[in-house]
């Protein structure tokens, strides 16, 4: 279903740095592993500021600064939040193509207790031509 609607994600891993790449919204977000610190909180962006470390073999992922003119939901349709909201993402693989996510959303302004998510990604691998 999602593959459906668009929502093709694009991982790739550098040394220091996670790109996500966003089919649908044709934007990519840098995630950064070298342990720089948070932008200033004065900064604000679509995206958010995301720094990332490791528990084991999750890739923990922290992403502050947002704006409050986007919504959480498909396509930016669904609850305002706030600036103060903080999304925590996991990544685990389970298998050769499938990681495991999970995600909080985190918004004492918006929301009374964080909401959280799970699904797998599986990768899907174009055919030849």
């Amino acid at each position: 279903p999602a593959a459906e609607a668009g929502l093709h994600e694009l991982l790739v891993q550098a040394p220091g740095v996670v790109a996500v790449s966003y089919e649908m919204i044709h934007d990519t977000r840098l995630i950064y592993t070298d342990g720089r610190p948070h932008i200033n909180q004065a900064i604000r962006q679509y995206l958010g500021d995301s720094r990332a470390h490791w528990e084991g073999d999750e890739l923990v992922v922290e992403t502050t600064n947002l704006t409050d003119r986007t919504a959480i939901g498909l396509n930016g349709n669904g609850n305002r939040h706030s600036e103060q909201m903080k999304i925590t993402e996991r990544y685990k693989r389970v298998a050769d193509d499938t990681l495991q996510y999970q995600l909080t959303v985190d918004d004492p302004v918006t929301w009374e207790k964080p909401s959280k998510k799970a699904t797998s990604l599986i990768a899907r691998l174009a055919s030849p031509r």
